[in-house]
């Protein structure tokens, strides 16, 4: 009797364990919201001081109702949740945050109930299985940061007619998404990539004069095969906000009142009509409106100050160019590969600088007038300008004249004056100038480099005023001039390069004698990233020279040719970058001796080295060397 109880009794526990676990496991322990997990049948709980929730797992039906503002308990409240229906009932005035939040189970349309005031950030965080489209009730104000992004299954969308705010990355990544979207009047705030890549949008993209804030990358990349229609109401164009939106066409018009066009703004767009730029405008940022297809007349307004690199980069159809009369500074690559442009270029008594490539491959035609205070001509400038025919005199203010800067100028032809105080000319400077007959070099020229007259082939003959310049000769490899050029110099002349090496065997002037310090020897951290295996041009008159820090040496060279190389030791112990100092014993640098090295992070991306030079009469002088061309140094302060 008693084993028969016992039986029974484990008999009994077991059915009790066994129901335990079948409960257990579809029930399990609660959720992450405290509420049940996903799995469970019939779950409810309170998401507000007036709003429930339940889901029912048969149906996978999330029901939300009440009244006010949602709130959830958790980040993740719903995120787990297997949804093919979601109803959110009227009288809930807002979207909690994260409310969503990478919910790849939310498989439905999304029906947002007519008295929704907000939608939070994260809200459908990445809810890719919302699909059709998408109506945000007109009594929204708010669309919060990352509310819609990467849900790609939304296939259209219509904004409230009350929204003043759209967030960061709200609608990012929604590649589903198709058709035209309407901007209300009102709307105030578009923020960072709020549209970014949404590749498939079509129609105009009109922004209304209420939007008085667009951020970076807003409209980055997307679909619109329209025209733009930018806010009045705007006083800049961010970085990127239009960049590779490919189908845009027909004209841009810039609203007076935007003072900078930012980096990139509108690159890779689709216009294929005029460009018209306001008086209020002062700043045209990097790459900001490389637009291959504008037509017609490039107006820059008198207003701008500053026109960045590369600017309007293979805009091959504009026609003409009139440029600001008080600019400074051609940056480099701002008009490259713009063949359309013809006529005669006209460039403002103010240009101090050409910057590199700036004009290259250009379709100016004519002769080419610089201005009277131009002090450097750049890298490659005027390259490939096949039309230009000549040059109306060079300024008596020039002081070099770079690599590759008339290169392939094939129609460019008689005689070059060079004037007193051009103190370089680089390598391939006219290279295949074809047409040039010849060259008289003012007394100032020293060096001259490797093949700069190379392909010039009715240049005769050459004539120096001064001293004989550094040059490569017809006995080394790429000569500067072409094979049989005769080159004509006064009798008492002397070579420059028998000078420079004479003077590289003499003591420095003031050396410091720190060669012995090896506790100075360490590599100098603020080198490692900026100038370690770097060349450095120098800038102004030593645009010859070039200085390459390795191997714990400071290796000189002089027109392409290594001089002098001497070890150099850190202080780095300065207190801050700006005072950082390179010490060496000294090296001689064409004109003069070098001892100490201050570093300094320029403008434009441009590290630069700041030194006094002692020259051999005593005096001395400040010399510049730097990664960049020397543009940035003939730009205010204010304008950087």
């Amino acid at each position: 009797m008693k084993f028969r109880l016992q039986k029974k009794m484990i008999k009994s526990i077991s059915v009790f364990l066994i129901g335990a676990f079948i409960i257990f496991g579809l029930f399990g322990c609660g959720s992450k919201s405290g509420f049940g997990d996903a799995a469970g049948r019939g779950m409810e709980g309170k998401c507000g001081d007036n709003i429930t929730w339940k889901y029912e797992r048969s149906k996978k039906t999330l029901t939300i109702t009440g009244t006010g503002e949602m709130v959830t308990t958790d980040r993740f409240m719903w995120s787990d949740f297997k949804i093919d229906k979601l109803v959110i009932s009227e009288g809930i005035t807002s979207i909690a945050a994260d409310a969503f939040y990478s919910n790849y189970n939310l498989n439905c349309e999304l029906v947002l109930p007519e008295s929704l005031e907000r939608i939070g950030e994260f809200a459908f965080y990445g809810c890719e299985g919302i699909t059709g489209k998408l109506t945000i009730p007109d009594n929204v104000e708010v669309v919060g940061d990352y509310a819609f992004t990467r849900c790609s299954g939304i296939s259209g969308l219509t904004l409230s007619k009350s929204l003043k705010y759209i967030g960061v990355e709200t609608f990012n990544g929604m590649s589903g998404l198709t058709g035209p979207v309407v901007f209300p009047d009102g709307l105030e705030t578009i923020e960072r990539s709020a549209f970014h890549e949404c590749a498939s949008l079509t129609g105009d993209l009109v922004l209304p004069d209420s939007i008085t804030s667009l951020g970076d990358y807003a409209f980055n990349g997307c679909g619109f095969d329209g025209t733009l229609t930018l806010s009045k109401g705007l006083t800049e164009i961010p970085i990127s906000a239009f960049s590779y939106c490919e189908k845009l066409h027909g004209d841009l018009k810039i609203p007076e009142g935007v003072t900078s066009i930012g980096n990139n703004a509108f690159t890779g767009d689709g216009f294929d009509g005029t460009l018209t730029l306001p008086e209020s405008l002062t700043y045209i940022g990097y790459n900001s409106l490389s637009c291959k297809g504008f037509k017609g007349e490039l107006i820059i307004p008198d207003s701008v100050t500053m026109i960045e690199s590369s600017a309007f980069f293979g805009c091959e159809g504009f026609t003409s160019l009139k440029l600001p009369k008080d600019i400074k500074c051609i940056r480099e690559d701002a008009f490259m590969h713009c063949k359309g442009m013809s006529g005669e270029l006209k460039l403002p008594s103010s240009v101090v600088v050409i910057g590199n490539s700036a004009f290259s491959s250009t379709g100016f035609s004519g002769e080419l007038v610089l201005p009277d205070g131009l002090e450097s001509i750049g890298y490659g400038s005027f390259s490939g300008c096949t039309n230009i025919t000549s040059i109306a005199g060079f300024p008596d203010t020039l002081k070099h004249i770079k690599k590759y800067a008339f290169g392939g100028c094939t129609s460019l032809s008689g005689d070059l004056i060079i004037p007193d105080g051009v103190t370089f000319v680089g390598e391939h400077a006219f290279g295949n100038c074809s047409k040039l007959t010849g060259v008289t070099f003012g007394k100032d020229i020293c060096s001259i480099g490797e093949s700069a007259f190379a392909g010039c082939d009715e240049l005769s003959s050459v004539t120096f005023t001064g001293d004989i310049p550094d040059y490569y000769g017809p006995d080394e490899d790429y000569p500067s001039f072409p094979e049989g050029c005769k080159v004509n110099a006064p009798t008492t002349a002397v070579k420059l390069s028998d000078t420079w090496k004479a003077n590289m065997k003499k003591p420095v002037p003031g050396g410091n004698g720190t060669s012995g310090d090896d506790s100075m020897k360490e590599e100098p951290y603020y080198w490692t990233m900026a100038l370690t295996g770097f060349d450095y041009d120098g800038g102004g008159y030593l645009a010859d020279v070039t200085l390459l820090f390795d191997d714990e040496k400071i290796k000189v060279s002089i027109n392409g040719r290594e001089m002098a190389s001497v070890p150099y030791f850190a202080d780095k112990n300065a207190y801050s970058e700006e005072d950082q100092v390179v010490l060496t014993d000294g090296f001689f640098c064409r004109g003069g001796w070098v001892t100490e090295l201050k570093y300094e992070y320029g403008f434009g991306n441009d590290d630069q080295l700041y030194a006094t030079m002692i020259k051999e009469d005593g005096s001395s002088e400040e010399v510049v060397f730097h990664t960049a061309s020397e543009e940035c140094l003939y730009l205010d302060l204010d304008e950087r």
